[in-house]
């Protein structure tokens, strides 16, 4: 059961990590010189992000390497000091997901794994898309991706090619690539795709009445 799309400015929304990054991504381009502060990111966030999250991402940034401080100095107390500005290192699209010690972090990466996993493969099963997603340090346990697969397929991303035996897990084709994001899934069992800004519900209608009880 599938909900109509929604509004048409949901397409493409970005997380709170997303907007910092590509804040930092137009004030790294003409007509400005490269280099900013921590409120002229955040002023170029919208919607608004937290001084916080801001403040945090900042230092994983710096801290991976990302950025590197070309100005101003440390506030004093009681003393005016100019901003400490940054440049980016290596501006790139995709915002780096790090850590306050410069650390890779892995948490919320698995679903953008499997389903890259799942537009290489051309058909494929949940084990090989555990074993696809898992590089490094990322690692994608098979009740994972079983459960993603399962979840997909039943809305409509995914096509079954051949049916499940004892022991033996049913294969699938991705016949609905929508974009570059992975589906998301939600605690109260929606796909939120943000390439195209709709949902999806997975639960039946008697799964619903179920619940009840």
């Amino acid at each position: 059961m599938s909900r109509k799309p929604i509004e048409q400015e949901i397409k493409g929304l970005q997380t709170p990590r997303e907007r910092v990054w590509n804040a930092m991504l137009k004030l790294s381009r003409p007509p400005h010189d490269g280099s900013f502060d921590k409120t002229m990111v955040q002023d170029y966030c919208s919607p608004m992000v937290s001084w916080t999250l801001v403040d945090d991402y900042f230092d994983a940034l710096e801290a991976a390497g990302h950025l590197v401080r070309v100005g101003g100095k440390s506030p004093i107390k009681g003393q005016m000091s100019e901003p400490i500005r940054f440049k980016l290192v290596q501006p790139r699209g995709e915002a780096p997901r790090v850590g306050r010690t410069g650390a890779k972090v892995t948490q919320g990466g698995g679903n953008e794994a499997m389903w890259r996993a799942m537009k290489v493969l051309s058909v494929f099963d949940y084990k090989d898309i555990a074993g696809a997603a898992t590089l490094g340090s990322m690692v994608v346990k098979p009740e994972t991706a079983k459960s993603y697969v399962l979840q997909l397929a039943r809305a409509g991303y995914l096509t079954q090619i051949k049916a499940s035996k004892p022991g033996v897990p049913g294969r699938y084709r991705l016949t609905r690539n929508t974009g570059m994001h992975a589906p998301a899934i939600t605690r109260k069992k929606v796909v939120f795709d943000r390439n195209t800004g709709s949902f999806a519900d997975l639960e039946t209608a008697q799964e619903v009445c179920d619940a009840l009880e």
